[in-house]
């Protein structure tokens, strides 16, 4: 009896969060989850391993989903953790203080320690906030920077990215400065001579995107980094869409300070995000919220966590993400993401009235393409992806197409013949 009041209370939560009917939220949220292709199959027929996969989100089979760039999809698994995380927390069972953003609990540390595991850094090097706009703002309010001082930005950052050095400039006088990127590069050399060619006596720190939004274009961070820190400069990379998209190895890369948001290509719950601080910049950063705990430098990076009152549930969620993208697997869903990703990089690359913007060669992108029109626009494109209810980033002026393991190739057949209608029309 037990069971079933929990499972209604879940579908009734679920059916009120999601805003769907509660007979398809009894069947969603039912108690019984549906389990994972198993490992045999993916041997066996891994097309049908990724088709039988696909059943664990809820995406409308009528809509096709080529934008999780921008806000990721979440899997049915993360989403019951994050409704009966919600639940179990208003019979205020648990003991001490059960809200995030005050004292850590298990919950917390264990999630730490396992994105901490996960990224190859000690969990004490690992703050979580909201979204990589919020670790941005963190880094960059929290220097001691002076009037004069020079940051080197790059002119594809995003406005999470971009816009707290903008006010920084503003406010207190330090200059920025920006490498122009080319569209798309010809080889790893062109961008580390851009960036060499672009430091000053009074650069202080290089921000920029480990992967582009604009565009996708996955940077090669790790040289970045080597550069910067011959010449004692801070490096600052914005990770929004890293984390889950590419394999990632923090103190390999050699950055400072690294922020991502894994509601992207983790699928984690929308609100989750995490700050990496090298160990040895855990002193010389302010926290932007101050609370009970802002000078206790002992806690180390968990500093920066303490904002007050704040949902522990999408944390159980963003816990919950991680666990099911090692069930599948790091390297099998690398893998998958960009084949697929290579499926319409060929696809534009074979069509003279289109252009890459970056994959124009294998280290230029993981699961991201963009491109453009080689002459005109790409209105009609755009409205024949509307037609057939794809959902992409850009517009007429430029396309950005994700990929994920959610992603069919019957979607991506229909993304096709929407763009060679509209460029027969």
């Amino acid at each position: 009896m037990h069971g079933r009041r929990e499972f209604i209370r879940r579908a009734a939560v679920g059916a009120a969060i999601l805003g769907m009917p509660v007979a398809r939220a009894e069947r969603v949220f039912g108690e019984e989850a549906a389990p994972l292709p198993t490992d045999r199959l993916f041997a066996t027929d891994p097309e049908r391993y990724w088709s039988e996969l696909r059943r664990q989100w809820l995406l409308a089979p009528e809509r096709i989903n080529l934008n999780c760039g921008s806000v990721g999809c979440t899997p049915l698994p993360v989403l019951r953790a994050m409704i009966d995380h919600l639940l179990s927390c208003e019979t205020f069972r648990e003991p001490g203080y059960p809200w995030a953003g005050y004292e850590e609990n298990a919950l917390l540390r264990q999630l730490r320690a396992a994105l901490a595991a996960f990224l190859h850094c000690k969990r004490d090097e690992i703050a979580l906030v909201r979204n990589a706009t919020e670790a941005n703002n963190v880094v960059c309010n929290g220097l001691d920077l002076k009037a004069g001082d020079e940051a080197l930005l790059t002119d594809q950052e995003h406005s999470g990215g971009r816009c707290c050095w903008e006010q920084r400039a503003a406010r207190h006088g330090i200059k920025l400065n920006y490498v122009k990127l080319p569209r798309p590069p010809a080889t790893v050399n062109e961008i580390i001579d851009l960036f060499q060619r672009a430091l000053r006596p009074r650069t202080r720190i290089i921000a920029f995107s480990h992967i582009t939004s604009p565009t996708g274009l996955l940077l090669p961070a790790r040289e970045i980094c080597t550069l910067a820190r011959q010449r004692g400069i801070m490096t600052h990379i914005d990770g929004a869409h890293a984390i889950g998209q590419i394999p990632l190895d923090l103190p390999a890369l050699g950055c400072d300070f690294y922020a991502s948001s894994p509601h992207k290509w983790l699928m984690a719950p929308k609100g989750t995000g995490l700050l990496y601080i090298r160990e040895h910049m855990l002193e010389r950063l302010w926290v932007n919220t101050a609370s009970n705990e802002w000078h206790n430098y002992a806690a180390k990076a968990y500093r920066f966590c303490n904002v007050g009152t704040s949902n522990l549930s999408i944390m159980a969620g963003l816990k919950a993400a991680l666990d099911f993208h090692r069930a599948v697997g790091p390297e099998r869903i690398y893998a998958r993401i960009h084949a697929l990703a290579k499926r319409v990089r060929d696809h534009v690359a074979e069509r003279p009235e289109l252009r890459l913007l970056n994959a124009s060669a294998e280290p230029f992108y993981a699961g991201l393409v963009s491109f453009e029109s080689s002459k005109g626009d790409l209105k009609r494109v755009a409205a024949e992806c509307a037609a057939s209810k794809i959902r992409f980033s850009g517009g007429a002026q430029r396309m950005r197409i994700s990929t994920h393991i959610f992603t069919q190739p019957a979607e991506l057949q229909t993304f096709f013949t929407a763009i060679d209608r509209g460029l027969r029309t």
